[in-house]
């Protein structure tokens, strides 16, 4: 992942298409042929070590330092601290002038932070909103765990970036009101499949799919700890069973996919 940070700021994106950088687990960042720069759930430390000793694997090392980070919004879909980080997400504040955007308990946690109350905006399931320039969309994510943290307020995002519309998940266990998105007509779909912890598992991630019927599809949240992983190529089998006709495309921490329309 050398010199991914500055890969994201540099890549040139041609008119009608995305660039998507996985950074590994949930985390994703964007950048639109206007230059905008999206994150979503950037988990950029050891935090999942630190609160349960819970280490990275070797393919999935810390991307770059949030120090480095330059984004014009940055997403988080719930508290959890593999998607609000909390050894990341007050560097970027401090390195960078996103602004940063999620549900109550992730804003309540930002504000805890001293992030300025100007680069805060809070976004909760229904809600619509341009924030940074960028259309966003919080959508349902059934988030729900028997151990740790709860995360009620947890959402999934879809966003709109030059008019690719893109689908985030967040963390979610199958619910039949997801395919709701569908009604958006999301041209790529980021969805989580390490069926723990309050997530879907590659059978029900390949049928959500199915059912919001994306361009492409991306599996993600897995591969980053050994103790939350799923294997991708379980998603796709899956997939192929279900019928669909979207593309799945499955990434390594560090790719870049670009997305042509």
């Amino acid at each position: 992942m050398d010199n991914l940070a500055k890969s994201i700021q540099e890549t040139p994106v041609q008119s009608g298409d995305l660039a998507i950088f996985w950074l590994g687990g949930a985390g994703f960042a964007f950048k639109t042929a206007g230059g905008k720069i999206v994150y979503v759930d950037p988990y950029l430390s050891d935090a999942l070590d630190r609160f349960y000793s819970w280490k990275r694997l070797p393919t999935s090392p810390i991307p770059f330092p949030p120090s480095e980070v330059v984004a014009d919004l940055v997403l988080v879909t719930h508290a959890h601290e593999d998607h609000l980080d909390p050894d990341a997400i007050p560097d970027i504040a401090k390195a960078s002038q996103a602004v940063f955007a999620g549900p109550t308990m992730c804003v309540e946690a930002m504000r805890e932070w001293e992030i300025a109350a100007d680069r805060v905006v809070e976004i909760n399931r229904g809600d619509r909103r341009t924030i940074a320039g960028i259309p966003v969309s919080a959508v349902l994510a059934h988030h729900v765990s028997p151990a740790g943290v709860q995360t009620p307020d947890a959402v999934g995002y879809v966003l709109d970036l030059k008019g690719i519309i893109v689908y985030h998940t967040g963390d979610s266990l199958y619910h039949p009101d997801l395919q709701a998105v569908k009604a958006q007509d999301p041209d790529i779909m980021l969805v989580c499949i390490n069926g723990q912890y309050g997530n879907m598992n590659p059978e029900e991630a390949a049928r959500l799919t199915h059912e919001v019927e994306p361009v492409v599809v991306i599996p993600m949240h897995w591969g980053l700890v050994a103790e939350n992983t799923a294997d991708p190529a379980d998603f796709v089998a899956a997939l192929g069973d279900t019928g669909s006709q979207a593309r799945s495309v499955v990434m390594s921490p560090g790719d870049l996919y670009v997305y042509s329309r």
